[in-house]
């Protein structure tokens, strides 16, 4: 009876460690959390362009050569350094001569991506006129934007600054005569990354 007794006790003991490693298992799950989270992105495509300087060619006096297909004068105004390079029609029947120098335009593009390579494509051939006197000849304009030190790469705060020069050819029209006064008009250049 001995023996049943301290077998008995036995299998209670026995019952009574799985029951503890059983809870004690239970105990350290009931430790483990799911929890959920939020993650989010915020695209922005876009990035400001601001003209800082509008490209100008100054003042100049102005003849265009009425002959159709003969050659028209031109400045070229180079975006980066300023200068111009004048070459008159042939025997000066067109002529362009600068008065006051011109300046070149200057973008500042910002709020773009850091560190980005940009190409830069200019617009087409575009006519400046004079409002106040529509039968004026015009000009023709062709832009020529670079950036600055033809870098075309934003900095690390994502800003590229963009010089604009570009082409000005006097127009062949029925009158050679030019009228005083400001001819302008409107030229495209695209931004891309």
């Amino acid at each position: 009876m001995i023996k049943i007794f301290k077998l008995h006790h036995l299998a209670i003991a026995a019952v009574a460690a799985l029951a503890v490693m059983a809870f004690g298992s239970q105990d350290a799950s009931a430790q483990s959390q799911t929890s959920n989270f939020t993650a989010s992105v915020t695209v922005q495509n876009t990035f400001t362009i601001a003209n800082a300087t509008p490209l100008s060619f100054g003042t100049v006096a102005a003849v265009s050569d009425t002959t159709a297909g003969s050659a028209q004068a031109q400045i070229v105004l180079s975006a980066n350094d300023g200068t111009t390079a004048i070459t008159q029609g042939v025997g000066n029947t067109a002529r362009l001569l600068s008065i006051v120098a011109p300046t070149p335009g200057v973008i500042n593009i910002t709020a773009a991506p850091p560190s980005t390579a940009f190409t830069i494509t200019n617009g087409s051939q575009v006519s400046l006129t004079n409002p106040a006197d529509s039968s004026a000849p015009g000009f023709f304009f062709t832009p020529s934007a670079v950036g600055a030190g033809f870098s075309s790469t934003t900095n690390a705060a994502g800003a590229l600054t963009v010089n604009v020069g570009g082409t000005l050819t006097t127009k062949q029209q029925t009158s050679s005569a030019y009228s005083d006064g400001t001819y302008t008009g409107t030229y495209a250049v695209t931004f891309a990354f």
